[in-house]
């Protein structure tokens, strides 16, 4: 018997990016206003190198708080800014990233919150799913908003779809993942023993099994 809906968040719930080139721009001169007397190139440099470890973090489905990476990019620069300056930063972040809640989510979160506990599982390094959800309003209709990094895990590993089963005393039997990524959120909830719900878009190939594919959110409702 199904009690539980867990979903991701970009794709599923709301569409965004992080406009890079803005925020690369406003760090580098935080930085140059915290005494960073280097060049953009070798600030570039420190900052690539930075981005390389969370990279190889995430080839194994680990991830690192912004908090605990960008202490990585002050030590090369030879900078030592006390804590508030790693908020900052984490602020600058989440300004930089716009995004829109998807068509209908309100709605269809209203609908299956009647019927289903429903939690949010989202792949990111900042705060900026938690931060989107609670300004929008759509907070309420979550009994969890887990981000992996919460815990330090990111899908498809199912110990963060353990870890919020487990929390909401559900059974993997009696939950269902919906998310617009094969990999993370399809593959995820197979190897939590979930079943899925796959979100489709124009960008990737079935290559890995779905148990339903809707090609909206206010789909869901009917197949379940």
């Amino acid at each position: 018997m199904l009690k539980c809906i867990t979903l991701d968040f970009g794709g599923t719930l709301a569409n965004g990016e992080l406009n890079k080139r803005a925020f690369h721009i406003r760090l580098f001169k935080y930085v140059k206003n915290l005494g960073y007397k280097g060049t953009k190139v070798q600030f570039n440099r420190a900052r690539n190198h930075m981005l390389k470890s969370l990279k190889e973090a995430r080839r194994i489905n680990r991830e690192i708080r912004l908090e605990n990476l960008y202490p990585q990019l002050f030590l090369e620069l030879m900078l030592h800014p006390e804590k508030e300056a790693i908020n900052q930063i984490h602020k600058m972040y989440i300004q930089s990233f716009t995004s829109i809640l998807i068509p209908n989510v309100p709605e269809v979160l209203k609908y299956l919150r009647k019927k289903y506990k429903l939690a949010v599982i989202s792949n990111s390094m900042s705060d900026v799913p938690r931060h989107f959800i609670n300004s929008t309003g759509i907070d309420k209709y979550f009994e969890a908003i887990v981000i992996s990094r919460d815990i330090g895990i990111r899908k498809p590993d199912p110990e963060i779809f353990n870890y919020v089963l487990e929390s909401l005393k559900i059974e993997s039997c009696e939950a269902i993942h919906v998310g617009d990524s094969l990999e993370h959120d399809v593959q995820g909830a197979k190897n939590a023993g979930m079943k899925s719900v796959w979100l489709k878009n124009d960008y990737e190939e079935i290559t890995i099994k779905p148990d339903f594919i809707i090609n909206s959110i206010d789909e869901l409702q009917s197949i379940l």
